[in-house]
């Protein structure tokens, strides 16, 4: 009974992994290529939880630390959630300071050249003043 009951866990945690995992891409929480990879773990859970060939394993287990294993996978799950949106959101903030450095490196130029012509015109002037004087 044990083994059955730890297989709809796992499918429901498989379940819960693929929809967080969309949820938090969706408001852009999670980068693609995470989400992606906690749907597939998602798959993967589902899998191993609904078909006997891949939860074969679960009946060799000890009576009793079957679940004691399903609440240290789900605590580490957790985890790296969260380890994943942290990373996450560093990643789309270092992406947004890049284009920030890029319009500002742009804008710079673009003073530079200004200050430039400006240059260039106060020794022309000079020029002329000194030709002329």
């Amino acid at each position: 009974m044990e083994g059955t009951a730890l297989r709809i866990g796992i499918v429901i945690v498989g379940v819960l992994l693929i929809v967080v995992s969309v949820w938090m891409n969706s408001f852009k929480k999670l980068v693609v290529n995470h989400a992606v990879i906690w749907a597939l773990a998602g798959v993967i859970m589902v899998l191993v939880g609904a078909v006997r060939v891949f939860s074969g394993w679960m009946y060799l287990l000890a009576p009793g630390t079957g679940l004691a294993f399903f609440c240290m996978v789900i605590v580490a799950v957790v985890a790296e959630i969260q380890n994943s949106v942290a990373i996450s959101q560093m990643t789309m903030k270092n992406r947004e300071l890049a284009m920030h450095v890029a319009l500002l490196n742009q804008e710079n130029e673009r003073i530079m050249e200004e200050l430039e012509e400006i240059r260039r015109m106060e020794e022309d002037e000079c020029e002329k003043d000194t030709v002329h004087g």
